[in-house]
């Protein structure tokens, strides 16, 4: 059966105007709600960008701060070379100054030097050899080594010191404060004579010792 539309034709456009501007208005509200998801999008993009922006100038400053120290780490890297050739060529850091600063305080004052000598010499260092491992039961020992001791040499700066004192018990006062001492190491009596000085008798001592490093 076919519906017979006897509404005037006034009321019916009013009707399908009303319709097309209900589909227009749902069509803005989509077209707003898809801009402010848009929006939003954006928005957490450019908080994301700017947390990298801040992450990349907190690097870029450790990276000048880096940059600025290469300096000062070069300086200190030359510094350290050189000492680390002096104490492979010479065998101390030690300078002059500080050894004569330290005789001066320890050397009692009725002891007088004649003599300093400084020189660069080879010291033969002795380490331990492996452990020989033990035989199994029924096995035969393993024959030992020659030699249980591993001989190792370095260089080490030894100081010569010839002096004069009264008595024997001032040469022995002198060489246990060298001995005490924290700057010198394997302090050795080298001899100890009599002599005439002025017109006096004194005993003439010579000692040696290594510098610390």
């Amino acid at each position: 059966m076919t519906e017979v539309d006897f509404l005037p034709e006034r009321i019916r456009q009013q009707r399908a105007r009303r319709r097309r501007l209900i589909r227009q208005g749902h069509l803005l509200a989509l077209c707003i709600l898809a801009m402010g998801a848009l929006t939003y999008i954006r928005h957490g993009r450019i908080a994301e960008a700017r947390a990298e922006l801040a992450a990349l100038d907190e690097r870029q400053d450790n990276i000048e701060r880096q940059v600025a120290m290469i300096g000062t780490l070069e300086r200190q890297m030359a510094d350290l070379l050189i000492k680390k050739r002096i104490e492979s060529e010479l065998g101390s850091r030690t300078d002059c100054t500080a050894v004569l600063a330290e005789l001066c305080r320890i050397m009692p004052a009725n002891v007088a030097l004649r003599s300093l000598h400084l020189k660069t010499v080879q010291v033969h260092l002795k380490a331990d050899a492996p452990p020989i491992p033990q035989p199994l039961a029924g096995h035969r020992a393993a024959p030992a080594p020659m030699s249980s001791q591993v001989k190792k040499t370095d260089r080490r700066v030894r100081l010569v010191i010839t002096g004069m004192a009264p008595t024997d018990v001032d040469v022995a006062n002198f060489i246990g404060q060298l001995s005490a001492s924290c700057l010198f190491e394997d302090v050795n009596m080298g001899y100890a004579k009599n002599i005439t000085f002025r017109d006096r008798v004194a005993r003439e001592f010579q000692a040696s010792c290594n510098l610390a490093r």
